[in-house]
């Protein structure tokens, strides 16, 4: 079953990726008037990706009911990377006229601000894992 539902996976994405180049070519050949169109594919796009973040971790429980452990350490890390996010982004180093001018609230701001942060630490723990695991294969040979 898996093995099907990996071949259909395959079949999807060729498909996305085929419509994402037809998409931009169409976007390319009609200019600012195809950004109607490309916002509602975006938003096709967005709900498929929902749709995905969704069903996997389902399907994979459904196959694996011992990778629910795993979810839950993950569920842990994104709420400790959250909270590390939301304790340094505290304070503003923007003056209250400058954003009045524009047009943004103290809340908007640390709002961008938090998830500034979430997403340097996530990209930034990325970046040391990858780092790490080259290391690590390159001293195990």
């Amino acid at each position: 079953m898996v093995e099907k539902l990996t071949k259909y996976c395959k079949y999807l994405l060729i498909a996305l990726m085929v419509l994402n180049v037809l998409f931009a070519i169409l976007g390319v050949a009609r200019g600012k008037e195809s950004v109607g169109i490309f916002m509602v594919f975006a938003y096709c796009m967005l709900g498929l990706t929902v749709v995905a973040i969704l069903f996997a971790p389902i399907y994979g429980i459904i196959i694996n009911p011992k990778s629910i452990k795993t979810i839950g350490y993950v569920l842990v890390l994104v709420a400790v990377i959250a909270l590390l996010a939301w304790l340094i982004s505290k304070g503003s180093t923007l003056s209250t006229e400058y954003l009045e001018s524009m047009g943004v609230s103290r809340g908007q701001e640390a709002f961008v601000d938090f998830f500034m942060m979430f997403t340097y630490i996530v990209v930034g723990g990325t970046i040391a894992a990858v780092i790490y695991s080259a290391v690590a294969k390159l001293i195990n040979k």
